[in-house]
């Protein structure tokens, strides 16, 4: 099962679900709400975490700076 598949499934889930909240007592509302912002706030916190990794990593190839110079670098240990 690849990625997009999975959140489609996820998300037609949710649209299904929230189509009949109407019918549901408010306390089954509101922990399927919590459930749902939770699940998707994880979701959104796990991509952008990778994102965000790919972004540093791509900066750093850009700037052409190898891994030992940036480790001398940061601990003090490079020439002046």
């Amino acid at each position: 099962m690849d990625f997009g598949t999975i959140i489609q499934t996820l998300t037609d889930w949710v649209v299904n679900i929230g189509s009949s909240v109407n019918e549901l007592p408010g306390t089954v509302a509101f922990g399927l709400g919590l459930f749902t912002w939770f699940a998707v706030e994880q979701i959104l916190q796990r991509l952008l975490n990778g994102l965000k990794w790919a972004i540093l990593i791509g900066v750093v190839v850009a700037l052409g700076l190898s891994l030992p110079y940036l480790v001398s670098t940061v601990f003090g240990s490079g020439a002046p």
